[in-house]
């Protein structure tokens, strides 16, 4: 009976653990998913503030000094209240200068610049922070070279509470594919496991010439085998002595 428990527990086990892959699997895959939706959400923003700064480049005027661009931040972030902070910073020189910026200054802008950079793309968008998503655009003047960079942190507590709820519905339904396995499951298998005890011991019997019980050779190709091995006198010999 021990051995019928551990090779069920056994079973068990990898299905508990396949179970849990494809739990972890779903979660990652929805994170993906809604981080995706956030970016674009902010992309569309972001790509409005970017051609309209750069529009400013084309009439000839200076970031530096233009001052309504500090009115074109502030408007977005009004129009946007998920967008909690924008600056525009300065990368000519790889100063770092945040020439205007609206809301909470974020620490050390030359990290998203750099990290903008690597990625080889216009657009950067970072999930890694626990509370903000970062989205960074470059600022090219009208002859295509790169003069700033456009920084954007946008609220991730909505997005937070709702990745909170979905772990929390996937580990309700893993718990309850668990008991169900486990309830359904273990009482097949221990069934499923002593007849094919029964089974293998009756076709032992035969080939040592035992009587066997009808019930447990019904219906058995083991026991059939047997039987052949038998009556072609192939049968192992048993040791009498």
């Amino acid at each position: 009976m021990f051995q019928k428990l551990k090779m069920a527990s056994v079973a068990i086990a990898i299905l508990f653990f396949l179970l849990s892959l494809l739990a972890v699997l779903q979660f990652y895959r929805f994170q993906n998913l809604l981080f995706e939706v956030n970016s674009s959400r902010i992309s569309v923003p972001a790509q409005a503030l970017k051609r309209d700064v750069e529009r400013t480049l084309a009439f000839g005027l200076s970031l530096q000094t233009n001052a309504q661009l500090k009115t074109m931040l502030e408007q977005v972030i009004e129009k946007y209240p998920s967008i909690l902070s924008i600056q525009l910073v300065d990368t000519i020189a790889d100063s770092g200068t945040i020439m205007w910026q609206s809301g909470p200054a974020l620490a050390d802008p030359m990290r998203y610049v750099q990290s903008q950079r690597r990625s080889g793309k216009e657009m950067w968008f970072d999930a890694k922070s626990p509370d903000s998503f970062i989205q960074s655009w470059v600022i090219k003047d009208p002859i295509g070279q790169i003069v700033a960079n456009l920084t954007l942190s946008a609220d991730k507590s909505q997005v937070n509470a709702l990745l909170a709820d979905a772990r929390a519905s996937l580990f309700r339904i893993w718990l309850l594919l668990c008991l169900a396995v486990l309830l359904i499951l273990t009482p097949i298998l221990l069934y499923l496991f002593s007849r094919l005890d029964r089974i293998i011991s009756a076709a032992q019997s035969i080939l040592q010439g035992k009587k066997v019980d009808s019930v447990a050779w019904q219906r058995s190709e083991i026991c059939d085998l047997a039987t052949q091995i038998v009556d072609s006198g192939n049968a192992p010999k048993t040791n009498k002595s």
